[in-house]
Formats: structure tokens, C-alpha cells, sequence
């Protein structure tokens, strides 16, 4: 809180010391960035262009089921692109910069605009004129013990008056930048004997897609398709060397994926209407293999996964200030999977080995934006999530749950470049099918159980932010959230006859206290022309009872701390962006029934880059990613037993020292 505190008597300050000339205001707690304010920087695309906007951190959305509660902070043209699978920043990468009439970021809401859940939003809004772009691409990727791993891509847009058609097909590299060589030390409690051994890990391959949309008029509105076609390997080793003895885990698993969207918007007199269809398929297979000195683990998996959307929204104005918005969404899922386990040949019975995980779920909503005056703006509304989940297999359950989720955000502008806003909101989980069935990692955790008996996390937000621009392309975001958790998910233990094993589960009632603060501070008024510093922290506690202790612990997984600085600078002379990046690592902890893991990343990550841009249609990067060569950590406390009641046997550290990579691409662009 000390720290909370401090931060808000600094933006306070800021709020008095720097005065801005900032964006066009058009009103509506919506600052709006011509291209020219970009300039500078020598943007290629669209993405590159979000990346420079003042106090916005862009947020690429998530792969929950459903069409509502997974979007990134970023529109196109007033709306969220369809897909799902083509992720966002693919999608602004692949539009390009001179496309771009201009930019408006979207604070507190708009009316008209749907917020998708967050609380700051970007919209890029494109050109009308007719163009044609092909951008072709290439990278690679080159690590100091010699393998590399490379990607190229082709794409094109062509508009032609209200008509759109984007094409891509490209090949991308896959890879862990934790690998490397290392040291395992194994302490044994009882007798004080360590076991030393050396490591090596390996994990790199190459994955392709095809993707294409189209944007046309029809029936007095705008249609859009999209279809996306992808797979994605992955393989990856350990192996371990102790006196001699030689053991190694391998794991080879392959994603094969399909998409198809259509949406269409238009009108009906006064109401805009939307309406969207999303048909997602997907198949995983996956290997896991540990060989030991008279051991042989095998772990396989097969998945198949379905997802059917179906929504559509009315929005209306009664009167001016005033939207609403209503509408429904309707969804099923399913995955179909099997998983086997043996040790030496022989079969080893698992929980929830094979099932089939099959939701119905349906959503309601109702929401208004008003501008109460110039200086305030209130969002409210609600949602009601009704939905059914069903398991056959070796257990058959079916539950059914609802939840009402309510949200308020009341804006108020200060004035044009301050804001503070406050926001309570109802969020709810969404269960992955994938905790429904068992699942490896053999050179670590072993195989732990399906669980098919979940309920999603539900958690009761308080948000306070402050946003406060100063210097045109300064900015300063203070935000704090409190968070009463229901259900929290983390792991739980389960017993069976073939024994005890780990399990995604609910272990009870729970709390987050977070803040974050985000500063953007151009430094030409310290000397440094063309540079802009772009600086996060995060700071978070969250606190559960341990389902096997009963003691107060934080949330597995949960890092108490994310810090980043990114520093750039434009060289207009040199035609050239330099920069670099720091992010200060993460630490975790991972809490099972008899085992306690921690992880951590340090040194903290950097990365120096510079980029050529001698004309508008072409570009070069040099980039050198994990320039300090982080330390990957693991530790892990055995007990013989359940934590509650077993004395710690054996202390594991496990130390990785990960290699620099040197990452070059090309880009060329024709009009």
C-alpha cells in the first residue's frame, strides 16, 4: 500500500508539473493520433504504430471458449476482428501503416464502441482510397551452440472501394529461449549426500499456416469471412548426465487447427445489429518418454476439440449521449481425448484416462454507455452466463451452472488530458477442457490426474486507475484493483487405487490485492532526441489456504512482480530505431500434495535491437534477445508424503543457463 501510495502523490504531481499538448481531443474521453504523430518512428505497420501510442499497453486477448470476455484491447475500424485463431498482432502486423488514416484511443468508453471487457481500448481506423500491398518477409533465428530456426511469410491486402481481401501464408519458428546447458544438484535430507548432475535441453521446430479473409457489402450492411488453417510442432529434450548414467526425456507434440468466421453488420432503421458465426476444429497429439537406468515411461495423448459460435448484438441511441446494447451468444464445445500411461510395458491406470467434455453455454446481456456531461461517463450493464458441462467416459457428470456478471465504469474527465476512472465488475472463469483428462511432464512433475469435478473461478473486481497525458507523447496510468475470489482453481490432491496424484481442482476462497503503473516519457527534453521511454510495474499478492496444510499461501503460478522498461530512439538522420529492453525476470510457485516448486528467471531479459528503414517499402532488424543470458531456476522440495503430516526428503536445484539468440528479418513491401 506504502508503494500505492507513493505512486499516486507522484501522478498527482505530474498532473500539476506537466502540462500536455496532446492529441486531437474529439470529445467523448477519446484522444485521436494522426499519422504524423508516428512519424518519427517510421512505422511499417499498424502494429508498429499502437506500439507508440501514450500510456496504452496493447493486450493481445486470450483463448477462452466464447466470442465475449476474449478480445484484445484493440479495434479495427470500430470492430474486433473475428478470428480467433489468427491472433491480433498478427493482424495489425499485416496492416500496413500508410493504410492508416488514424488512430483514436478510447478511454473509459464511447458510445457505440464495445469496450470488449477492458477499460482503454485502440481503434485503428483505416483509409477508404484503393490499394494493393504484398509484403513479403523473412527471419531467422541463430543460437551460439549453432541451430537456428527461421520463418518467412508472404501476404497481401487489397482494398478496393468498400471491399477487402487479405492473403497469408507463412512458415514460423517455434522455440523455448529457456534452453541451454546446466546443473542439477539433489540433496538428499536424511544423510546430507548430494548427487551432482550436468543437463541439456534442447526444444525448436517449425510450425505453418494459411489464412484469408474478405470484406465486401451485402444486404445493405458489411459481410466478413475469415478462414485460417494452421499446424504447429513442437519437439523438445532433457537429458541428464550423473556419474556416467544418461537420462533423457523427450516430448514431441503436434497442434493441427481450423477456423472459419463470418460476421455481418448493418442497420435496421435506427439499430445497428451485428451478427457473427465461428467454427473452430482442432486436433493434439502429444509423446512424453522418460528412459532411466532400468526405467521406461511412456505418455501419450490424442485430443480432438470442437468450438460453434453463434452471436449477435443490437445497438441503439434513444436520444444523444445514450447507447444501448443487447444481445446474446450461444456456444458448444467439446473435446474428445484420450491419454495412456505405462512404466515398463506395463499399464498404469489414470483418473479421467479418456473423456469426452462437451458445454452448451448461452449468454444474455444488456448494457448502456451514457455521457451523464462533459465531464462524466458511466458504462454499466450486465451479463447472465448460463451453461452445461457434461463428462462421459470413465466417469459420467453433468452440472450445470449461472452466473450474473454485472459491470460499472464511471469516467471522470478532469480535464481533456486527466481521467480518473473506477470499476467494479463480476468476472468469471472459464474451465479448460484440458484439466478434464490426465497429463505429463515426466522430467518433472510426473503425470497428474484429470479432475472432472470443476468449477470455474469467480472474482468480485475493484479498480481505481488514473491516466494523466503531459509532453504530446507522455503519459502516465496509476491503476489499483482489489479481488475477492470464489473457487479459486490452483491443484488439488486425488486418491485412487493406483495411488495419489495432482489434479487441477477448487480449493476454496481467496483474495489479489494488485498495482500497476505505466508510464510512457519522451526524452528529448533531457537531451536525448528521438528517444521515448515506455516503463511497467505490476505488483500483486494474492492469498489462499492450502488445501493440504490449511496455512495462507499465495496463488500457484501467480508472480508477485512484473517490471519492464523499453527504451527507443528515433535517428531521423541514419534513417534508423535503436533500443533496448529490460524486463526483470518472474518468480512462482507451483504447491502439490507432496511437492513444493519454485521457479525464477535471473539475471533479468534483455534485448538490444536496431532497425534500417532507408525507404518506406523496406526494412531490417537486427536483434539480440536475451542479451544477459538469463538463469532458468527450479527448486523443488520432496516429502515422502502429504506436506501436512511427511518430512521433507529430498531438495532439488536445478540451474539452466540460457544462450543468447540473434534474431534477423527482412521486410519488403510492394504498392
Amino acid at each position: 500500500m506504502r508503494i500505492a501510495l507513493t505512486a499516486m502523490t507522484a501522478a498527482a504531481f505530474l498532473t500539476w508539473a506537466l502540462p500536455s499538448q496532446a492529441a486531437e481531443q474529439p470529445g467523448d474521453g477519446v484522444l485521436s493520433y494522426q499519422p504524423s504523430f508516428f512519424a518519427d518512428a517510421r512505422p511499417n505497420t499498424a502494429y508498429d504504430m499502437v506500439g507508440r501510442l501514450p500510456g496504452f499497453s496493447f493486450n493481445d486477448g486470450d483463448s477462452a471458449r466464447g466470442f465475449a470476455g476474449t478480445a484484445g484491447n484493440v479495434l479495427i475500424d470500430g470492430r474486433r476482428p473475428t478470428s480467433k485463431d489468427d491472433d491480433l498482432q498478427s493482424i495489425l502486423t499485416r496492416i500496413p501503416a500508410s493504410d492508416v488514416d488514424h488512430i483514436e484511443v478510447i478511454r473509459g468508453g464511447a458510445p457505440g464502441i464495445d469496450m470488449q471487457g477492458h477499460t482503454v481500448i485502440a481503434n485503428i481506423v483505416r483509409k477508404k482510397a484503393d490499394s494493393t500491398h504484398i509484403v513479403l518477409k523473412a527471419n531467422n533465428n541463430f543460437w551460439p551452440d549453432g541451430h537456428m530456426v527461421g520463418g518467412a511469410s508472404v501476404e497481401m491486402t487489397h482494398r478496393d472501394g468498400d471491399k477487402t481481401f487479405e492473403a497469408a501464408l507463412s512458415m514460423f519458428p517455434n522455440y523455448d529461449d529457456s534452453v541451454g546447458k546446466g546443473h542439477r544438484y539433489s540433496r538428499d535430507v536424511g544423510t546430507g549426500i548430494i548427487t551432482h548432475s550436468t543437463l541439456s535441453t534442447h526444444a525448436a521446430d517449425q510450425g505453418y499456416s494459411a489464412k484469408g479473409s474478405a470484406a465486401l457489402p451485402l444486404l445493405g450492411g458489411q459481410f466478413r469471412a475469415n478462414l485460417t488453417l494452421q499446424t504447429s510442432p513442437f519437439h523438445s529434450s532433457v537429458k541428464y548426465n550423473t556419474l556416467g548414467t544418461v537420462q533423457l526425456y523427450t516430448d514431441a507434440s503436434t497442434d493441427h487447427s481450423g477456423e472459419l468466421g463470418l460476421h455481418w453488420d448493418g442497420k435496421f432503421g435506427g439499430v445497428e445489429v451485428e451478427s457473427l458465426f465461428l467454427q473452430r476444429l482442432g486436433n493434439t497429439t502429444d509423446k512424453n518418454v522418460a528412459v532411466e537406468p532400468g526405467s521406461l515411461e511412456i505418455f501419450t495423448s490424442d485430443s480432438d476439440t470442437g468450438e460453434s459460435i453463434f452471436r449477435t448484438t443490437a445497438r441503439y441511441s434513444p436520444f444523444k449521449g445514450l447507447m444501448l446494447e443487447s444481445g446474446a451468444e450461444g456456444a458448444f464445445n467439446y473435446l474428445d481425448g484420450q491419454t495412456a500411461y505405462e512404466q515398463n510395458g506395463v499399464p498404469v491406470p489414470l483418473p479421467s484416462a479418456n473423456a469426452r467434455v462437451e458445454e452448451r453455454r448461452g449468454e444474455a446481456f444488456l448494457q448502456g454507455t451514457w455521457n451523464i456531461s462533459s465531464d462524466f461517463l458511466l458504462e454499466a450493464g450486465a451479463r447472465f452466463e448460463y451453461s452445461k458441462i457434461s463428462e462421459t467416459g470413465a466417469t459420467s457428470l453433468s452440472r450445470n451452472f449461472f452466473y450474473p456478471k454485472p459491470r460499472a465504469v464511471l469516467t471522470w474527465s478532469l480535464d481533456k488530458e486527466t481521467q480518473l476512472r473506477a470499476r467494479y465488475e463480476k468476472v468469471v472463469g472459464q474451465l479448460d477442457f484440458g484439466d478434464f483428462i490426465a497429463t505429463s511432464d515426466l522430467s518433472s512433475t510426473g503425470v497428474s490426474a484429470g479432475n472432472p469435478d470443476l468449477k470455474p473461478d469467480q472474482r468480485t473486481q475493484y479498480e481505481l486507475s488514473f491516466e494523466h497525458h503531459f509532453w504530446d507523447k507522455g503519459a502516465i496510468v496509476l491503476t489499483l484493483m482489489h479481488e475477492d475470489i470464489t473457487d479459486v482453481t490452483d491443484l488439488v490432491p486425488i486418491y485412487t487405487l493406483s495411488g495419489a496424484f495432482d489434479a487441477p481442482g477448487n480449493i476454496g476462497n481467496g483474495k489479489n490485492d494488485k498495482v500497476n503503473l505505466e508510464m510512457t516519457l519522451p526524452l528529448d527534453r533531457f537531451g536525448i532526441t528521438g528517444g521515448l521511454l515506455k516503463a511497467s510495474t505490476t505488483l500483486q499478492r494474492s492469498r489462499v489456504h492450502d488445501p493440504v496444510t490449511g496455512l495462507l499461501r499465495g496463488i500457484s503460478r501467480d508472480r508477485p512482480q512484473d517490471i519492464s522498461v523499453n527504451f527507443t530512439q528515433d535517428i531521423e538522420s541514419l534513417k534508423s530505431t535503436w533500443g533496448v529492453f529490460w524486463y526483470n525476470g518472474w518468480d512462482e510457485y507451483r504447491y502439490r500434495l507432496s511437492l513444493v516448486q519454485h521457479y525464477r528467471v535471473r539475471p533479468p531479459y534483455m534485448e538490444v535491437f536496431w532497425e534500417y528503414k532507408p525507404t518506406p517499402d523496406w526494412s531490417l532488424r537486427f536483434e539480440v534477445d536475451n542479451a544477459a543470458a538469463f538463469q532458468f531456476d527450479r527448486e523443488q522440495d520432496f516429502y515422502s508424503g502429504p506436506r501436512d503430516i511427511s518430512p521433507l526428503v529430498t531438495v532439488e536445484h536445478r540451474q539452466i543457463q540460457s544462450q543468447p539468440r540473434l534474431y534477423v528479418s527482412i521486410r519488403k513491401t510492394f504498392n
